[in-house]
C-alpha cells in the first residue's frame, strides 16, 4: 500500500491513496466524529486502514483485528468526539468509486 509522506490530515487537497489492489481511494473528510468512526468499523462492506507511525505506513486491518481496533480507538480518540488532549488515534473517510468506503485511522504514539 502507498505511503504517505507526513499523516493524511497534513496533506494539502486533493489527496489519494493506492491500494495493493490497484484502487485509488480518494480523502473525502478528514477528522470525522467518533459516531461514524463506530459505523464504518461495524460496515462489513467498510475497508478498514490503520495508518501506523502518524499515518504514514498505513495497512489493511483484518476482519479479526475490527473489534480490537474499536476498543483502542474508542477510548483513545483525538477527533471529534473524543479527547484531544490524551488521544492517539484520529480517522479519515476515504471514497472509491461511489458506494465503496474507506476508513483510515491515524496511530500516533
Amino acid at each position: 500500500m502507498q505511503e504517505f509522506p507526513t499523516n493524511p490530515d497534513r496533506l494539502p487537497r486533493p489527496v489519494s491513496l493506492l491500494d495493493d489492489d490497484g484502487t485509488t481511494w480518494q480523502l473525502q473528510r478528514k477528522r470525522i466524529d467518533l459516531r461514524i468512526v463506530r459505523r464504518l468499523i461495524n460496515d462489513s462492506a467498510a475497508t478498514i486502514v490503520l495508518g501506523e507511525s502518524g499515518g504514514m505506513h498505513p495497512r489493511l486491518v483484518t476482519d479479526d483485528e475490527r473489534s480490537t481496533l474499536w476498543d483502542k480507538v474508542k477510548v483513545g480518540y483525538m477527533g471529534p468526539g473524543g479527547d484531544w488532549a490524551t488521544g492517539r488515534y484520529l480517522a479519515h473517510e476515504f471514497r472509491a468509486e461511489p458506494d465503496r468506503r474507506m476508513l483510515f485511522v491515524e496511530h500516533h504514539c
